[in-house]
């Protein structure tokens, strides 16, 4: 199981996730653990009536002998984390933050079980030092909603909060 660790200070909650990525989330979420394909996935939900859930995994990958190191395999993960070739993403973008940090994000419109559903995702990643020499760390939030709220004023604020808590994330 994952190291989580959620304190509240001020107006949001500081959130650890799996010795990965420290980030801050506005104040009021509810924080929870799923379990999807054996790996445990942060959920943290807005307080209502506000809609949607941010989901969160993490990952540690050693670069392979011929990926050209830590930095080309961060690189070659961002760019598939925004999903070129599947026409439901858009609005794609890979960016590296001034601490060397790279985040990637985009949007997909899908369909679960029925419901359509709109999905934020970033991956925001960085080389860290590891008893092998270098990992990419990486944390991969997405951020589900259902589609007729897509838009609506309320979810678009909360969705400027969420992004700068991730764009802000601290990888461990």
């Amino acid at each position: 199981m994952a190291d989580e660790t959620y304190s509240g200070n001020g107006p949001g909650s500081d959130i650890g996730w799996s010795d990965t990525v420290r980030f801050r989330l506005p104040a009021g979420w509810a924080v929870d653990v799923e379990e999807h394909e054996g790996q445990p996935v942060g959920t943290f939900r807005p307080p209502p009536p506000a809609a949607g859930v941010l989901r969160l995994v993490t990952d540690r990958v050693v670069p392979r002998p011929d990926s050209g190191g830590t930095a080309a395999t961060l690189q070659e993960m961002a760019l598939r984390f925004v999903r070129p070739q599947d026409p439901r993403a858009g609005d794609r973008t890979v960016e590296s933050r001034a601490d060397g940090a790279v985040i990637a994000q985009a949007m997909m419109r899908t369909e679960e079980e029925g419901r359509a559903e709109t999905h934020y995702l970033w991956l925001v990643g960085a080389e860290r030092p590891d008893a092998a020499g270098s990992v990419a760390a990486v944390a991969m939030f997405s951020f589900a909603l259902p589609d007729l709220m897509d838009g609506d004023e309320s979810c678009a604020e909360m969705l400027g909060r969420i992004d700068d808590a991730i764009r802000n994330a601290e990888i461990l």
